[in-house]
């Protein structure tokens, strides 16, 4: 096995170690080991392989572009959020479900207010004729409200109102680095559903048959038949006709492709506290979790702003593990904190002696053939 090892890293470095380095080098734009458990992560042999949990906060926040990072000892402002060069590499990569919502609301936006005046307009007449109003009346509203909206829309282009605005986010420095606890696992889920075609498949399938045996005359009484068997759909009708003629309708079912599902991954870890550091450290990793999953209220408590969102990367050393499977971008969808063992205890200055956490997160984007063959 060893001898097998030492070739595999002998052919890695021979074909393309450096390209390999290089693909990972924006790690140093990072603050690895700010929010780090256990102590020795990625130094001790034992603790090569952990899980790097990247944040992506929202943009829309109150007070400035990007929200200050309270619960960490960095200076507040930009300084806690990548450069321009690592956060248009996030961007590339990222080809999530919400980021695609995002766009797709971004260039939605202008044809609002182009159209403004016209899609108002058009609600107030039907809603107006739907209440009985006269014709004349009813263009008449329609005008005026189109009108005005077409003023509200000109009024309101340049304001950059925030929830008129795409929630983009912006990555912090600062990475959530947790050793792999248990096995990495990944399930993939595709939905088919029974489908009856009806009564017009079934005619097509019958005549096309039919025609082609040269035998449409002959069916033609079937295809009668089957008209008459789709009008007794009442269930006491139809079971007596089954009854009567032994006969039970072919509902001509086929199976079609309906979604795919969202693949959900679960972290299970158990922290063991061997200093007052550490302890600080775990604190400091619950409580960012329990920040960053939940969303934030607007200025005037009207909307909630979405929570941040998480990549996630299988590491080894210093580097992306090619051999385990890759993470679309996630929410953070459930968490639970358990404090103590199966008996209750802490040290001396009240930090419990063991601490269970417990993740549940969901990919944004629902993969395809492309993304697997991506290594997703």
């Amino acid at each position: 096995m060893a001898n097998i090892r030492d070739r595999r890293d002998q052919d890695r470095s021979e074909n393309g170690e450096l390209e390999f380095q290089n693909q990972n080098s924006y790690l140093s734009e990072y603050r690895i080991g700010t929010l780090e458990y256990p102590e020795g992560l990625r130094q001790n042999p034992d603790l090569q392989h952990w899980v790097a949990f990247y944040i992506n906060t929202r943009d829309k926040s109150i007070g400035g572009n990007k929200p200050s990072s309270s619960y960490t000892s960095s200076s507040a402002g930009n300084t806690n959020y990548v450069d321009k060069k690592e956060q248009d590499r996030v961007n590339l990569l990222n080809n999530s479900g919400s980021k695609l919502s995002q766009d797709a609301l971004a260039s939605t936006i202008p044809v609002v207010r182009e159209n403004a005046g016209k899609l108002a307009g058009a609600i107030t007449f039907i809603t107006k004729i739907g209440t009985g109003s006269k014709i004349k009346d009813a263009v008449t509203a329609s005008v005026l409200v189109g009108g005005a909206a077409r003023v509200f829309a000109e009024a309101t282009k340049n304001l950059n109102l925030p929830s008129l605005t795409s929630g983009s986010t912006s990555r912090l420095k600062d990475v959530i680095t947790l050793h792999i606890e248990e096995r990495p696992s990944v399930k993939y889920g595709v939905n088919y559903a029974d489908t009856d075609m009806g009564l017009l498949t079934g005619l097509l399938v019958e005549g096309s048959a039919a025609a082609t045996a040269g035998n449409l005359k002959g069916a033609l009484p079937e295809m009668q038949a089957r008209f008459i068997r789709s009008l007794l759909k009442v269930p006491v009708l139809n079971n007596i006709t089954e009854l009567a003629t032994r006969e039970r309708t072919n509902p001509f079912r086929e199976v079609l492709f309906e979604s795919v599902d969202y693949r959900t991954f679960n972290f299970r870890y158990r922290f063991f506290p061997k200093s007052f550091n550490e302890s600080e450290k775990i604190k400091s990793i619950i409580d960012t979790f329990k920040i960053h999953m939940h969303p934030q209220l607007s200025e005037q408590k009207l909307f909630y702003l979405y929570p941040s969102e998480f990549d996630i990367e299988y590491m080894y050393g210093d580097k992306v593990n090619p051999y385990l499977h890759k993470l679309a971008r996630c929410a953070l969808t459930d968490m639970s904190v358990e404090y103590g063992g199966e008996q209750f205890s802490t040290h001396s200055d009240g930090s419990p002696v063991e601490i269970g956490l417990t993740l549940t997160f969901r990919e944004l984007e629902q993969m395809t053939s492309e993304r697997v063959k991506n290594g997703y």
